[in-house]
């Protein structure tokens, strides 16, 4: 019976030949972990980006030049199973920073930072990855502080993922909240200890974002819907921070990829728009000096709240002139609106407009060595706009930046 046994079981070498043929089907630089069965990648990043920035009445200890220097290290095992391959993934970044983005310098400077930490298994995805409302998430923007509309967040994640016929995928998440509370803010301003109580601000139980979407990858390149729905939580700014509500905003967005052989090999195109009601931070929109950012609503004196609507919309290109030159143009637009008029009189504005672009040139002297220079301008403009001490000090504020990075793969 031994015998017999020994014999239905496969020689040791052979066994292992096929592991490590595994492993390298899973794609370059994986290698076997012995007596696992585990193909393992390990990778890393260094990035030294410089930043030269401009920009009309921001924060005067605004910092207009500092570095930064970021440090990835990346981690991908895969072990085959009878309910397919069970994936973890990590890409975790120690970042060292003379300024904050688009703010003061700093004392305290390294960081570290999780940046993508998951498992995958039997179509799950389960951990702290980008969110799957996602589509262009500044696709070939290069930088750590790129300044860019369109929404791009890593954020806590439990998914599932149906692959279909023709290259068809579904996904449905649930997603953390905090990362998406764009909060609540009075339609006249008060002392946020003095406001009362009332019933649209309460105790409601906090749930998660709501997420699913629905795409096709092919030979012409990809297309993504995606959907998501947002429980509307207190505004910052109030001492009950945190303070949930009954009332609930969505968000929509299509995007899609084209493949453009064409034009240059590895040449894409993106183009992409969202919609949001009561849930602005889907849009992507980027107000730096953070003076009036888009809240998902606006409260009323009887307590009741109002949803802030908004949209944009974003393109980019990118061209490889040859193999080692390569460039991307990028761009969007975008605006939310103030429709109580108690609001538009605190805050001086009937709408904010969001507007920017931006271009890159990248060389690769070496496979795993490349530079690149980047610029992109933004706009923050007030519609409508009057002084007032809580909205926008002027009426556009308009900035500017340069960057110069290094980066090298190992």
């Amino acid at each position: 019976m031994a015998t017999s046994a020994g014999a239905a079981e496969p020689p040791a070498p052979a066994y292992a030949a096929r592991l490590l043929r595994a492993c390298t089907a899973e794609g370059p630089g994986f290698i076997l972990i012995p007596e696992t069965g585990t193909c393992l990648r390990i990778g890393a990043y260094l990035w030294a980006e410089t930043y030269a920035n401009s920009y009309t009445d921001y924060p005067a200890t605004n910092a207009r030049a500092y570095w930064v220097s970021t440090f990835g290290f990346v981690t991908d095992a895969r072990t085959q199973t009878d309910y397919g391959t069970l994936r973890s993934y990590t890409d975790v970044r120690l970042i060292w920073r003379g300024a904050d983005p688009w703010g003061e310098a700093l004392t305290d400077r390294a960081d570290f930072q999780p940046y993508d930490m998951r498992i995958e298994f039997a179509g799950f995805t389960m951990g702290y990855h980008q969110s799957f409302f996602d589509f262009y998430a500044n696709a070939n923007v290069m930088g750590t502080d790129p300044v860019t509309i369109g929404d791009q967040t890593q954020i806590s994640v439990l998914g599932y993922s149906w692959d279909l016929p023709a290259g068809f995928t579904a996904r449905l998440a649930l997603e953390s909240s905090a990362e998406r509370d764009n909060g609540i803010l009075p339609v006249v301003a008060q002392d946020p200890a003095s406001r009362a109580e009332d019933a649209s601000v309460s105790s409601a139980t906090r749930l998660p974002e709501i997420v699913a979407t629905f795409g096709q990858n092919g030979d012409w390149g990809d297309f993504q819907l995606s959907g998501a729905l947002h429980q509307i939580a207190q505004a910052p700014v109030s001492e009950r921070i945190g303070a949930s509500t009954p009332v609930w905003g969505y968000a929509l967005q299509a995007g899609v990829m084209f493949n453009l052989p064409t034009l240059g090999t590895g040449d894409t195109l993106y183009l992409q728009a969202a919609y949001a009601d009561g849930a602005t931070s889907y849009l992507g929109l980027i107000d730096p000096s953070g003076r009036l950012t888009a809240p998902d609503a606006f409260q009323r004196l009887d307590g009741s709240l109002v949803k802030v609507r908004g949209w944009s919309a974003v393109g980019q290109y990118l061209h490889n002139w040859n193999d080692r030159w390569n460039s991307a143009f990028f761009g969007g637009y975008g605006r939310f609106a103030v429709d109580d008029p108690l609001a538009q009189m605190t805050y001086g504005a009937s709408g904010i407009d969001n507007v920017n672009v931006g271009a890159n040139l990248s060389w690769t002297p070496a496979g795993p060595f490349t530079v690149t220079l980047q610029y992109d301008y933004n706009l923050y403009r007030a519609e409508n706009f009057r002084p007032t001490a809580q909205g926008l000090p002027v009426a556009e504020q308009a900035a500017s930046q340069l960057m110069l990075m290094f980066a090298a793969t190992f």
